[in-house]
């Protein structure tokens, strides 16, 4: 070969070279046509946070790191020695004070019929009474015409104040029973609120009982293991956190410049960087009603001077279309970057 060919041989080399590297440059970072692309967007799902409700040690716990588990299936148990204490101690209270109700519901029957003899025997001393009040005016007629001595007139004055007196006790004993009747049925009132303060604190001890056995929320995988048995664990703390594999979708970060070409419904290209060669289909679900920088823990303010100008980006959710096969999405994990193309 001669020194011109080889010479041509190189610069058509080169040339290739330049051509494929340029090609490769204007497809990974140059995207012509009617399409938006972003490379700020990653994979979401739903992280679940399992809390205790109650104070206690583990007994036991049933799961492992990043294992599949399926809601309600138990997850940690914790020692429920002193719940079960407080369960037997709150039930037997609502018992006694279901037995104080009996007692106070016997004590109003008992003072009813109490109060019912009195009447009896008042409706009784009353007519005793107003035939003594006849015969002591017909006794005192008959004394003013001397017919009866003095002694009879007595006797018959006698045995009227004594009916009398009579039956004004027999008025004050029942009114005493009515009284007792009335306290009484205070005191079933008083423990009708005292049985429902008692179940309620029986119910309250069941359900923190319950709450010994923590289960899973939803179906997906379990996070790191951080917790041991015998750990003492407090009402609000975080066991382990479960991703919810119900439901994964994209937030894609746009520029605020071209959300004019994006609206819900488009079409989107999902490049996965852990899937290479693979790509997902989507849609866009929503678009944020706020940018990113004005949701975040400290907001900017333009208001306190030193301002520049900087381009914002939204939130752009996308779901997944129901095309890929659940053996690739199976392969996609909350927090991936994925590269987004929207098509307009």
């Amino acid at each position: 070969m001669t020194h011109r060919s080889k010479k041509i041989l190189s610069y058509i080399i080169s040339a290739a070279v330049i051509a494929a590297a340029a090609y490769w440059t204007a497809s990974r970072f140059l995207h012509l046509g009617n399409v938006e692309f972003t490379d700020n967007a990653q994979i979401r799902q739903q992280i679940v946070p399992v809390n205790t409700r109650v104070q206690g040690y583990i007994k036991e716990i049933r799961f492992s790191e990043y294992e599949p588990v399926r809601k309600g299936d138990t997850l940690v148990i914790i020692d429920d020695a002193d719940m079960r204490l407080n369960v037997a101690r709150a039930r037997a209270d609502y018992q006694n004070a279901l037995a104080g109700l009996d007692v106070a519901g016997s004590a109003v029957a008992s003072a009813n019929a109490d109060v019912a003899v009195s009447e009896t025997s008042i409706t009784e001393a009353k007519v005793l009474m107003d035939l003594a009040a006849t015969d002591l005016a017909r006794y005192e007629k008959l004394l003013q015409q001397e017919a009866v001595t003095r002694q009879q007139y007595d006797g018959a004055k006698t045995d009227y104040e004594a009916k009398k007196a009579r039956y004004e006790m027999l008025s004050r004993r029942r009114s005493a029973a009515s009284t007792v009747v009335d306290i009484n049925r205070r005191k079933i009132s008083q423990s009708e609120a005292g049985i429902e303060l008692a179940k309620a604190l029986l119910e309250t001890a069941e359900l923190n009982l319950s709450y010994t056995v923590i289960t899973a929320p939803c179906d997906g995988y379990t996070s790191r293991k951080e917790i041991q048995a015998g750990q003492l664990v407090q009402p609000g703390q975080t066991l382990l956190d479960i991703v919810d594999s119900a439901e994964i979708w994209v937030d894609a970060n746009y520029k605020e410049t071209q959300l004019r070409h994006i609206e819900p419904g488009s079409k989107v290209r999902i490049e996965v960087d852990a899937v290479p060669g693979k790509v997902f289909e989507g849609v866009v679900k929503a678009i944020s009603t706020a940018t990113g920088a004005s949701l975040s823990l400290l907001p900017q303010d333009n208001s306190a001077g030193n301002f520049v100008k900087v381009r914002q980006r939204v939130p752009v959710r996308i779901d997944f279309t129901p095309d890929s096969s659940p053996e690739e999405m199976a392969r996609l994990r909350a927090g991936m970057n994925v590269e987004c193309s929207i098509e307009y």
